[in-house]
């Protein structure tokens, strides 16, 4: 299992852990050719600060020498490196060469024999060019095998590849067969034939079948994935680990890896991406160096670059910017570029994993912005929590806005603002993404809910803001004019619906209402309601649930709406105000989403405190370990 430390949809940061040694993810694993080492396993910890590697079992085993050393004296010692070591089972040598004269079980057997960390099954590769039933039956052997080689893996950790080459459902199918053994490890075989055609639409088909289909706690390898320029979107796809031998094949080919391209060194006059080995100063130099020599050298910066953009791509999801780097990523290739909307394809499924907000401005990096699952999920929340009645309803341009701000508290109308990611309306402008977006002054406007002046569905209009008359009006004269409205309470009502859920602001607001702000910046901070403290407004526009709204909400929705349901073995813990671990949740509103505020109440729906959750359903119901509700209040005991 991973243990989750930061994350950004699929994408995450982890920690994974087996015999006491431990890699954070997403993690390259370099491959180490035991009879060709050209970077050594002690020199890529020491000097690059590598936590995993991967070699080849059927190498060591074929070789007596080898072989020898690593029943003799372990495979760590072997290749001296107290990482964690995987290793795979010669597969790809098989299916290249033809039968390899080894029985699969004897293959898992040697691999514990000498200390991996990681065993991999014998599995049946899947061409692309496979007939599905043959693709069928590699699906169905390598699941027998996987059957029979748990069974003898004894404490070795052991990796399942899932295969099914091009066809969705057996994709679908393998991952959820080997699901069902409940393995370690499961790496994802059969694209590497893909990855060297730049068919990457294809490989993200293939990735996302089996992510939906596979426990959210396991690792994820995408198995010969060794070229940076995919490591992005990979990445956000929920792909944990890497292996590469790519740098050292390019380097022994005078090809020179950048997180953009690969190009071939004699062609170079400046060097684009820079280490110490390989930059504009020493370029010449390189040139002229002799063959193996420059082979090295060539081979430690392609490993350096490699291993850089993993470091890029962690920040991206610590700081919440990776789809916007994924974007820029995407396009330095074209079959990139359409691998990325072949990817947002899948936004209705990959919302559910989608925070209301994140910590960082939403970047508008071109026309593929708007497609992100959470623009989507914006515009299907304000369909369904957006309701109130007005007589008129009045669209406006983000330009317009400044001159319209003397009508909003004077007039009892709808006012909604089109932007680029949507046609908001004014309560909600300062939630996120649209008062923390930066968006260009010269974007094509997005339409929702067919919300055009020129041409609009009168029936989808008047069903969303039920009350609406059949005329869209801008004239000052059509505008029903009202005391000055409390826009504030507005606000607060629309976000606590959006947030809550449909009815939430107007339960909650019942009674004396007390909105505080900002002295310094004029914004809501905080709401009471008879005195009681409910709710405080964070910067990113939402609220902060305190126990006595929490109280409020308990009672306005029925089970199991915003709830997790703890087991009577962590209720009285959870009742001190400790946080929920995942072996103690029992049920979960499946429409919560990272990040949201939750109600935690116990096997009878009694309520115990209020906090926020930092995954959905799916992915708490497979994670065996760490904590995933955060408990910020509870009820006093005597309550």
């Amino acid at each position: 299992m991973i243990e989750i430390i930061h994350r950004d949809g699929l994408a995450r940061i982890g920690r994974f852990e087996v015999n006491g040694r431990a890699v954070e993810t997403p993690a390259l694993m370099p491959v180490i050719n035991p009879n060709i080492i050209v970077i050594s396993p002690r020199e890529m910890k020491d000097n690059f600060g590598i936590g995993a590697i991967i070699t080849n079992s059927y190498i060591i085993n074929r070789d007596q020498r080898l072989r020898e050393s690593a029943i003799k004296n372990g495979l760590h010692s072997m290749l001296d490196f107290d990482g964690i070591i995987m290793t795979d089972s010669g597969t790809f040598q098989s299916h290249v060469y033809g039968d390899i004269n080894q029985n699969y079980l004897d293959i898992v057997n040697f691999q514990k024999n000498i200390g991996s960390d990681i065993g991999t099954i014998l599995d049946i590769f899947s061409e692309p060019d496979f007939t599905y039933e043959q693709a069928k039956e590699a699906v169905n052997e390598t699941y027998k095998r996987a059957l029979e080689s748990k069974k003898i893996k004894g404490d070795m950790y052991l990796a399942g590849p899932i295969q099914g080459s091009i066809y969705q459902d057996l994709r679908e199918l393998s991952a959820r067969l080997m699901d069902s053994l409940d393995l370690e490890y499961y790496p994802i075989g059969g694209v590497v034939p893909l990855l060297e055609n730049y068919r990457y639409s294809d490989v993200v088909k293939i990735v996302m079948s089996v992510k939906m289909n596979l426990s959210f706690g396991k690792p994820v390898h995408l198995f010969g994935a060794g070229h940076p320029m995919f490591f992005p979107l990979a990445v956000l796809m929920g792909i944990d680990f890497f292996d590469s031998s790519s740098y050292v094949k390019y380097a022994r080919d005078d090809r020179v890896l950048f997180p953009d391209s690969t190009r071939y060194l004699f062609d170079l006059k400046y060097v684009p991406y820079q280490t110490e080995f390989l930059n504009s100063s020493n370029l010449e130099e390189l040139k002229s160096m002799e063959r193996e020599e420059r082979f090295r050298r060539l081979a430690l910066h392609n490993l350096k670059i490699s291993l850089e953009e993993i470091e890029r791509i962690k920040a991206s999801i610590f700081e919440g910017t990776l789809w916007e780097y994924v974007e820029e990523r995407c396009r330095v290739h074209p079959s990139l570029y359409d691998a990325l909307y072949e990817f947002y394809k899948y936004s209705d499924k990959l919302e559910k994993f989608e925070s209301l907000s994140r910590k960082h401005p939403f970047y508008y990096t071109g026309a593929e912005s708007i497609l992100r699952p959470s623009i989507g999920y914006l515009e299907k929340r304000i369909i369904d929590t957006y309701r109130y009645k007005r007589k008129t309803c009045i669209v406006l341009r983000r330009e317009d806005l400044e001159k319209a701000m003397k009508y909003i508290e004077k007039f009892d109308s709808h006012f909604l603002l089109k932007t680029c990611i949507g046609t908001i309306p004014f309560e909600l402008l300062y939630i996120y993404p649209i008062f923390q977006a930066i968006l260009p002054e010269n974007c094509h406007y997005r339409e929702n809910l067919s919300l055009i002046l020129d041409s609009i569905d009168y029936d989808v209009l008047i069903s969303w803001l039920k009350g609406v008359p059949e005329k869209i009006v801008e004239e000052e004269k059509y505008i029903t004019r009202a005391d000055k409205r409390d826009l504030d309470l507005l606000r607060v009502r629309a976000v606590a619906d959006y947030q809550f859920g449909l009815g939430a602001g107007e339960e909650l607001l019942k009674g004396d209402v007390k909105i505080v702000k900002s002295k310094n910046t004029g914004m809501i901070r905080n709401i009471y309601v008879n005195d009681k403290h409910i709710l405080s407004m964070r910067n990113d526009g939402f609220f902060t649930l305190k126990i006595d709204g929490g109280k409020i909400l308990h009672k306005k929705f029925k089970y199991p709406k915003l709830r997790v349901v703890v087991n009577k073995d962590s209720e009285e813990f959870n009742k001190k105000g400790k946080n929920v671990f995942a072996r103690f949740v029992k049920e979960m509103d499946e429409y919560l989403r990272p990040f949201d505020e939750v109600l935690v109440v116990n096997e009878e729906d009694e309520l115990i405190g209020v906090g926020r959750t930092f995954f959905n359903w799916l992915e708490i119901k497979t994670l065996r370990k760490g904590m995933v509700v955060e408990i910020r209040e509870t009820l006093k005991l005597n309550e």
